[in-house]
């Protein structure tokens, strides 16, 4: 981390030609910085501006370089928590790129990735779950993972978090001023309550792991492979689900040669379909070699896969092996071309691979695609507390963290009920409420920020 003396300056808009850009300043020395470049079209002293007015004028030094709109926040009320100077210009990458020359010219240097919102975390603007909550609003892609971003950036997961240590820290207390008074015959530790205490917070740090997985599926979306061999239909019906003309369609067995990614958006779910190449039995072909093995790893990838099959023709050796490849991750079977006279049945399907979900339909009428759409949403939300809500948005720091505490936790009771020294108990009970405090930034290291804020943006 840079040195919070620092006075900071970075673009805050993203890289193109727009009707607006904007220069984000902060630090000790942002007023005067902006006071050597800016010049009030009402000749408005900065020094003495109130904050959070907006002031009109030119910048540069000599000539103007740009008209623009000069925004004051004065510390501690700001996004950082220090003086903050906004310079809202028009959105020419040139002349943004010259205005922020010209502010570490005159003692501003480059923003790192992530170092306002740092900075606002260290400065006690937000905790570390909201400061991370940022990052997450801006990359949101739907409305659950934008839902699920603003209630973490508004404290939702914090609060949760300190309700958890909350019910810990008089544990610990009591432990505490037991071994302060070890000379006195009093019993301060009531092993019963601590053992109800940590099983009753267990269930909320286990409730808070049961959605992890949503987080997972929000913030990078649900991966369906459509697996099948040669000419089932897995590009019809990638184009039927996305309503578009997306994938080559020909009645030429193996058109498509290599995966298609594309995403849609299933009630605030952001679903990745990938088409793969026809699964052959064996092949000589060095480009269906090579796309056999691209389909190979989007099967690892899949968080679900939809083996296909052509209804109309009897089962081969080919659908064999995509039942085989299929199994191996959640799956459920798809028989497409239900417009033709059938000539295969969910019965079959159930009779060679157990009792996976079977769905009819035809990619080219559209008959059966609502089945199939809200199969692929209930696997989406299967298991996964809270996903319709979007309560939190967990991440892997955050899991590991709350696996973390409950290994500590499960300790602790088993020192409890074991009468194991209070010392033993106390250290457990620590454990899980540094590793707690992890998650929110109560206890966190330099190395940890810095990996935290380096997936920022620049400027934000």
């Amino acid at each position: 981390m840079n040195s919070p003396e620092d006075t900071i300056a970075a673009i805050a808009t993203p890289l193109g030609e727009g009707g607006l850009g904007v220069i984000r300043i902060s630090g000790p020395k942002a007023i005067p910085v902006a006071q050597s470049l800016f010049h009030s079209l009402k000749h408005q002293d900065l020094s003495n501006a109130t904050s959070h007015t907006c002031l009109v004028g030119t910048i540069g030094v000599g000539a103007a370089v740009d008209q623009v709109v000069l925004t004051i926040f004065r510390a501690p009320n700001s996004y950082t928590g220090e003086d903050v100077m906004e310079i809202s210009a028009h959105g020419s990458p040139f002349l943004l790129q010259k205005i922020l020359n010209l502010c570490t010219s005159h003692g501003a240097r480059l923003a790192g990735p992530g170092e306002f919102t740092a900075r606002a975390f260290l400065n006690g603007k937000m905790d570390l779950t909201q400061a991370e909550a940022v990052a997450e609003l801006i990359r949101a892609k739907t409305d659950k993972s934008q839902a699920a971003a603003l209630a973490q950036l508004r404290g939702s997961l914090a609060n949760k978090i300190r309700d958890l240590r909350g019910q810990l820290l008089p544990l610990l207390a009591q432990i505490e001023v037991g071994l302060d008074h070890s000379d006195e015959d009093h019993n301060f530790l009531l092993r019963d309550e601590l053992i109800r205490t940590c099983t009753k917070v267990d269930a909320g740090m286990n409730e808070l792991l049961a959605s992890a997985s949503s987080g997972k599926v929000l913030r990078e979306g649900y991966r369906v492979a459509l697996l099948g061999r040669p000419n089932v239909g897995k590009s019809s019906l990638l184009n039927a689900l996305l309503k578009e003309e997306r994938a080559i369609v020909t009645p030429i067995a193996g058109t498509t040669r290599d995966t298609l990614e594309e995403t849609l958006t299933l009630h605030g779910i952001p679903v990745i379909l990938t088409d793969t190449a026809g699964l052959r039995v064996s092949t000589e072909d060095p480009v269906e070699k090579i796309g056999m093995d691209r389909t190979r790893q989007s099967l690892a990838q899949a968080d679900l896969v939809i083996g296909l099959f052509d209804g109309s023709e009897a089962f081969t050796p080919e659908d064999a092996q995509v039942i085989e490849a299929a199994s191996s991750r959640p799956h459920l079977w798809v028989i497409n071309k239900m417009d033709l006279p059938a000539q295969i049945s969910a019965n079959e399907l159930h009779a060679r691979n157990g009792n996976a979900e079977a769905i009819s339909l035809s990619a080219k009428t559209g008959m059966g695609l609502e089945s199939l759409l809200a199969a692929i949403e209930r696997n989406a939300l299967q298991e996964k507390a809270g996903a319709s809500e979007a309560q939190w948005l967990l991440n892997v720091r955050h899991a590991a963290a709350l696996e973390h505490a409950r290994t500590a936790l499960a300790q602790a009771v088993q020192s409890a009920r074991d009468k194991m020294p209070e010392e033993c108990i106390a250290l457990d009970l620590k454990t899980a409420l540094d590793a707690l405090g992890e998650i929110i930034g109560e206890t966190t290291t330099e190395d940890l920020l810095g990996e935290i804020f380096s997936r920022f943006c620049v400027g934000k």
